[in-house]
């Protein structure tokens, strides 16, 4: 693995680390919270397959500069409009490139997409999904989601931050991170704090190939809560890959227990 430093327009710096020398350029995006380093044997994995991956860590992370979240606000449209448009232009990828992502991260990559850049390939995503409470089969899941989405937009705004350390989700962040997660599990659509663009209307505008992979017995994206997401890309067919196993894949713990069930199923859509 080798790290390349980044430095964003507004002076923030970061890494990518990049798994793999040969092969097909993929940029990975992780979750909510989630250091890059986590996702350590997936890359490997995934790189030893023949692509080369680079890993970006996102602000708030430690090999970010961005760690106090209080004093230094940030969101989804710093990722979309500052991060990764430093990493096109100060890392040795080769474009078109593979946008790829957990989670979160995989949210990013289909908004990212949808603002046609011209500089992707296709898009993959790894439990990635609405957080909308329509997406719950039964009545008390939808209500516990709802009054879960409002005590994290309460906490957020009385504290400044969301102390996600102390309330078991997403690791402490910042209030605007927190709030654009926040609006599209309220509304199930996006409005980005700091940004004049509409990015749910930009989801239609996606033209490139994107397979979504939902993992068997993951408690907080399911299938359904995939669909929804991918139903608003309507101008693409997103094509569905439901990871299954024999006991349950956790949302995070994948990365590190099961990478190359997730990993197989990646490789073999990228390489058909």
């Amino acid at each position: 693995m080798i790290s390349h430093p980044i430095t964003s327009a507004d002076g923030a710096t970061t890494v990518v680390e990049v798994y793999g020398d040969s092969g097909p350029h993929v940029v990975f995006l992780p979750g909510l919270g989630v250091p890059i380093a986590y996702y350590a044997p997936f890359l490997d994995d995934w790189a030893s397959r023949g692509f080369t991956i680079f890993a970006l860590e996102l602000r708030g992370m430690p090999q970010s500069s961005t760690t106090d979240v209080r004093a230094e606000d940030f969101g989804y449209a710093h990722v979309l409009d500052v991060d990764l448009p430093a990493v096109v232009a100060q890392s040795p990828l080769e474009k078109p490139f593979v946008l790829a992502g957990h989670s979160l991260g995989g949210q990013l990559s289909m908004l990212y997409a949808g603002r046609d850049h011209g500089d992707v390939s296709a898009v993959v995503t790894i439990a990635s999904g609405s957080s909308h409470p329509s997406t719950l089969p039964t009545l008390a899941g939808r209500s516990v989601r709802r009054t879960q989405v409002a005590i994290i937009g309460v906490t957020s705004r009385l504290l400044g931050y969301h102390p996600g350390d102390r309330l078991r989700f997403g690791g402490r962040q910042p209030r605007r991170m927190i709030g654009d997660w926040a609006h599209e599990a309220r509304t199930g659509t996006y409005r980005l704090a700091g940004s004049s663009r509409d990015d749910e209307s930009a989801l239609s505008g996606i033209r490139v190939p994107v397979l979504m992979v939902t993992l068997e017995g993951d408690r907080l994206i399911s299938p359904a809560a995939a669909a929804h997401l991918a139903n608003r890309a309507t101008g693409v067919t997103v094509e569905t890959r439901h990871v299954l196993h024999t006991e349950a894949i956790d949302h995070f713990r994948w990365a590190r227990k099961h990478p190359r069930i997730v990993a197989d199923a990646v490789s073999a859509w990228l390489t058909l």
